[in-house]
């Protein structure tokens, strides 16, 4: 009677228990980003409408995503159609007609301390020393020769930064890119992702260029637009506000639990986290992932790109697109600039004079460690650097915080020096049923959008044959060995 009265109190207690949902699906897609919508549409052209779409946000679109500031409205996430030609995502631009301004990294000033520099001669010299570091980068990969670090191929190719204005040059060119430093990140994989992304034997004739999306729907427009083709308004298939917090997998096919006490229980799962999502253990697996996999994902490297965006009562600066500022002791520190008041950019208003610098590595993680005016009085002791002191204080601040967000660990991901192909295969592969995609999985094309919506339509094929017909053998490696073993190394026998 006791226990009774006791189990009957707290369902008196606790009656929400009883509300929670147990949901059936084929196919769950985890992330209603890039690649969980590319997934969506491909299995929705192969047929299969059996499926649903989690998404932790109030919207779809995943690290796309604009806000409110100063008057107009701001990209905190991708902000450049990266690739033209037959690039998916240039083809989207154009089918919903993007609002977007050519951008031109040449359009740029120097300034240091004493005002602005004479840059062009460095800027030429690395330009030049970049292009033999990608030829080398080419020859070693049809060698078959191991990776280096962008710090090495640079040196090989005869540059190496030497001053200030070296490195403002360099990490302008370099950093600014791929979200970390030359000593991190592979050369091998760092060229082949240039030469793939912006080739012309890839996405055709013209598609050797980037545009800056200045569109008040947002950077996103084009992809929900993407997925109303597929999904009916308020889609019953798509769970928004709702986020994931344990996978429990096996043979027989996977259930989500979530944070709202839905349980979702599906034959398939497309997980879409970010590789910095699973390297911070945001989401339980059960069982946990094996140890092959877990190396894959811990091999690979999130890069976090902060815009901290300031809005002014006039413009101070150069009507240039890009400024830069050559920190004498600081490699990187508040020194990428841009101008949203550019000729093309976004229309003149008088309350509407954006200047917005961009940090990266390591001082992307300490500006998520201040608050907003703290933030706010570093930058402008570094435009009053550049300026003088008598220009106006700031009147808005906007700092996004990718790297402490739970739902991205921050920006894009950067194959770094030590990252083996048999780990990013394994970063890649499936785990009975459960399949990954991402940008982070795209060998050729991580980092970019078309890296998510490739891999999201190729893992929804994938899929889609087990479904159909049989599981495809994808390969993995559940060891990695080096080209000698321990015992044959001469130098501890």
């Amino acid at each position: 009677m006791r226990i009774t009265a006791t189990i009957a109190a707290v369902v008196a207690l606790f009656p929400l228990a009883s509300l929670a949902e147990t949901l059936h699906t084929k196919v769950v897609i985890l992330g209603g980003g890039v690649s969980g919508i590319s997934a969506a549409r491909n299995l929705t052209a192969g047929g299969v409408n059996d499926f649903m779409i989690i998404e932790a946000r109030d919207e779809l679109g995943g690290r796309a995503q604009n806000i409110d500031f100063a008057d107009t409205k701001v990209e905190l996430g991708c902000n450049w159609v990266q690739g033209l030609g037959t690039n998916p995502v240039n083809v989207l631009r154009e089918k919903y007609g993007l609002k977007t301004a050519p951008n031109n990294g040449d359009d740029v000033v120097f300034y240091d301390e004493n005002g602005l520099v004479n840059f062009t001669e460095a800027y030429n010299t690395f330009g030049e020393a970049y292009d033999r570091m990608s030829e080398l980068a080419l020859k070693r990969l049809q060698n078959g020769q191991v990776d280096i670090s962008s710090r090495v191929g640079l040196d090989l190719a005869g540059w190496y930064p030497m001053t200030p204005l070296d490195e403002a040059i360099e990490y302008y060119n370099f950093d600014w890119e791929y979200g970390e430093n030359p000593e991190v990140s592979s050369l091998l994989y760092g060229v082949l992702n240039d030469e793939y992304s912006y080739g012309e034997k890839i996405f055709g004739e013209g598609s050797d260029g980037d545009l800056f999306v200045l569109d008040e729907r947002g950077f996103k427009h084009i992809f929900l637009e993407a997925a109303n083709e597929v999904l009916k308004k308020n889609d019953p298939r798509v769970l928004l506000n709702t986020k994931v917090t344990k996978i429990a997998h096996d043979d027989q096919g996977v259930t989500i639990h979530t944070g709202t006490d839905t349980i979702i229980k599906a034959e398939y799962a497309i997980v879409t986290f970010s590789v910095g999502v699973l390297q911070h253990r945001d989401v339980q697996f059960s069982p946990r992932l094996p140890d092959w996999k877990m190396e894959g994902i811990y091999a690979f490297n999130m890069a976090t790109y902060t815009k901290i965006f300031l809005n002014f009562p006039h413009q101070f600066w150069d009507d240039t697109q890009y400024t830069m500022y050559v920190d004498p002791d600081k490699r990187g520190y508040f020194a990428a600039w841009q101008n949203l008041n550019a000729p093309g950019f976004l229309p003149k208003k008088t309350s509407n004079n954006i200047f917005f610098v961009t940090v990266t590595q390591d001082y992307a993680y300490q500006v998520e460690s201040m608050s907003d005016e703290e933030v706010k009085q570093e930058a402008m002791k570094v435009l009053r650097t550049m300026y003088g002191d008598d220009i106006p204080e700031a009147t808005d601040i906007l700092v996004p915080r990718w790297h402490s967000n739970p739902l991205f660990r921050g920006s894009y991901s950067n194959w770094p020096i030590g990252e083996l192909d048999q780990h990013h295969t394994n970063l890649k592969a499936p785990v009975g049923r459960l399949y990954f995609a991402g940008e982070a999985l795209s060998k050729e094309a991580y980092g970019f959008l078309q890296g998510a919506w490739f891999t999201g339509e190729e893992t929804a094929t994938h899929i889609m044959q087990c479904i159909n017909s049989k599981c495809p053998k994808i390969e993995y490696y559940p060891m990695i060995y080096n080209t000698k073993t321990f015992k044959e190394r001469k130098d501890f026998a």
